[in-house]
């Protein structure tokens, strides 16, 4: 009985080594892939680098490759800010990954690791998302003050990148000298540098003189500029560098030339859609035909640059020229309505600028508390994984030794204590899964309550409107003001889009999920399987929507066969269902 003992445990042994080696060849195989696949996909912005690099995390966490998972939650923090459609929510998430999960790591032990990532390339990116794609230049100032201490010695691309981050955001807060007493000793030093960093430092120094209104110091740096694309070959660098020398030859007093050279940039823009820089130039060309005295074409100009203006603050500047000179052309109608205009947008970009700064800081509390939250679990988990190792450890090692029957008796024991372990665990992990649970559950309650909110608020609008139609005759100005206002709020208030985009932050993958598995979808009807998601009813969402309630119950049917949702089955639960796959 003994032997027989001797050679099952023999034979456990084995099945054991085999089964961790094929294990070891499989991680390395996955690791390579994955290895390839970040490297491919890094810095892209598709929804094809969206799912790849969600595919990367999953099985990274999976294969427990550590280094991977830093590199993703890295890489998904500047996809979400570096896009279109930016979301502070998501990059202060992976963020907050990406640093807690660096935290973890022991620096003698882990610094091959730590280099790997590039810390100081990645607070850069941080904060230039902060400063530039979501105007808060304070917390991008204090995720650059934490790069100095991480650069290299002898790192003079990085030490460069540093300093010229930090002098913008000096620029942006309108503090030129300052940005100049970071960027011109670095002019001393550029013989080690690529030409990228270099056009990058020249064009920062000449920005901060061209408002300062010294042309005599922006000139050269133009034209040093100029021949430094001219020699790269970079077409876009070398229009964009006439363009700059054209502002210098009229600030200089030389309008005609710079009336001429400007035109020159126009036609080139105009031919190959350049559309920043088509706005730069059809502003100047504004301002250089006001210089000369031609106000018709300064006007003409100025209202072109409005169709070509992609932000808030530029519109405000146009709004702000166009205003005066409408003024000096006593065109004084027009120079009122373009003044309620620019109040309006002022008033818009106020409220996106406290919505940034108050996104930016619940988002950071919600993310502490909830690191409060499962801080002490997975202390707890992690105490009794470390324990379950070293039962392991001893396990193995009494497997091995297989001298007598006490051994034998104590590796059974053993086994069990870890088998005890694994449950205590499972439970933690269970009750986890619940909390998580219940956290989405008292998400997806707070964006439902948003939207019957809206619903309720364009139900209003819509009785108001009626009203007021009711009223047909004698026509009253004001009264035609008010229709044409309710008007605009309805339609304002029927955008879905931040709705869709607070969906998207809580499930970033749901739109995907739905036009990976159904390309057929439009976006409307997109709209309608988010609505439902929500378990919003067929009033509520007519009322978002602008619709009938007709419409919708239409919508809901033809998406059902669309979808090939049997008819047992509810829209709201097939959507729960494709949501946690």
């Amino acid at each position: 009985m003994f032997t027989k003992a001797i050679k099952k445990i023999g034979i456990l042994i084995l099945t054991i080594t085999f089964s961790t080696t094929l294990y070891a060849q499989e991680k390395d195989i996955s690791t390579h892939e994955l290895d390839s696949l970040h490297r491919r996909y890094y810095g892209q912005h598709s929804e094809e680098a969206f799912a790849v690099h969600h595919k990367v995390l999953k099985q990274s966490i999976k294969t427990k490759y550590e280094e991977k998972i830093a590199a993703t939650y890295k890489a998904l923090m500047w996809l979400h800010g570096a896009n279109k459609n930016a979301n502070l929510d998501s990059v202060l998430y992976y963020a907050d990954l990406f640093e807690t999960k660096i935290a973890t790591y022991n620096k003698p032990k882990d610094t091959v690791m730590l280099k790997a990532l590039e810390l100081p390339n990645y607070y850069l990116n941080k904060g230039q998302l902060l400063a530039n794609a979501f105007g808060l230049p304070e917390q991008g100032l204090e995720s650059y003050f934490k790069v100095h201490p991480l650069i290299p010695e002898k790192d003079i691309k990085l030490t460069f990148a540093y300093y010229i981050s930090i002098s913008e955001i000096y620029y942006q807060k309108f503090q030129y000298d300052k940005a100049l007493e970071v960027l011109t000793p670095l002019l001393n030093d550029t013989t080690k540098i690529g030409n990228f960093t270099k056009f990058r430092l020249l064009q920062n120094i000449a920005a901060n003189y061209v408002l300062k209104e010294m042309p005599e110091k922006s000139y050269p740096i133009h034209k040093e500029i100029l021949n430094l694309a001219i020699k790269e070959n970079d077409i876009k660098g070398i229009w964009w560098a006439k363009n700059r020398l054209a502002n210098d030859y009229f600030r200089l007093g030389n309008a005609d030339k710079a009336i001429d050279s400007a035109l020159a940039v126009r036609e080139f823009c105009l031919k190959h859609d350049l559309h920043q820089l088509l706005f730069n130039n059809t502003i100047n060309l504004s301002t250089y035909y006001h210089g000369i005295g031609d106000i018709k074409k300064a006007i003409a100009y100025r209202e072109q640059a409005l169709d070509y203006s992609t932000g808030l603050e530029t519109k405000k500047d146009v709004y702000d020229r166009l205003a005066l000179y409408y003024t000096e052309n006593k065109q004084y109608f027009k120079a009122t309505e373009i003044y309620k205009k620019k109040s309006s947008l002022v008033d818009s970009i106020r409220s996106n600028e406290k919505k940034a700064v108050t996104n930016y800081i619940e988002s950071n509390v919600k993310l502490l508390n909830e690191k409060q939250k499962n801080q002490q679990m997975l202390f707890d988990v992690q105490l009794l994984e470390e324990k379950n190792k070293k039962q392991r450890l001893y396990l193995y090692n009494i497997s091995t030794a297989l001298i007598s029957i006490i051994l034998l008796l104590g590796s059974i024991l053993i086994f069990r204590k870890y088998k005890k372990g694994e449950k205590v665990i499972e439970i933690l992990k269970t009750n986890e899964k619940k909390l998580l649970e219940e956290k989405i559950t008292l998400r997806e309650n707070e964006l439902e309550a948003s939207a019957i909110a809206v619903s309720q608020r364009l139900e209003t609008l819509n009785i108001i409107k009626d009203e007021l139609n009711l009223i047909k005759h004698p026509k009253i100005p004001k009264l035609e003001e008010a229709k044409s206002k309710i008007n605009d709020l309805i339609r304002s208030a029927s955008d879905m889009s931040i709705i869709t985009k607070r969906i998207e932050s809580e499930y970033p993958t749901m739109a995907n999920k739905l036009m990976d598995k159904y390309p057929n979808l439009s976006d409307t009807q997109i709209r309608y399987c988010l609505l439902t998601k929500l378990n919003l009813s067929i009033k509520e969402t007519a009322s978002i929507l602008n619709v009938t309630p007709d419409t919708v119950k239409v919508a809901r049917s033809r998406l059902k066969k669309k979808l090939n949702i049997p008819p047992e089955m509810s829209f709201k639960l097939f959507l729960d269902q494709l949501a946690k796959e």
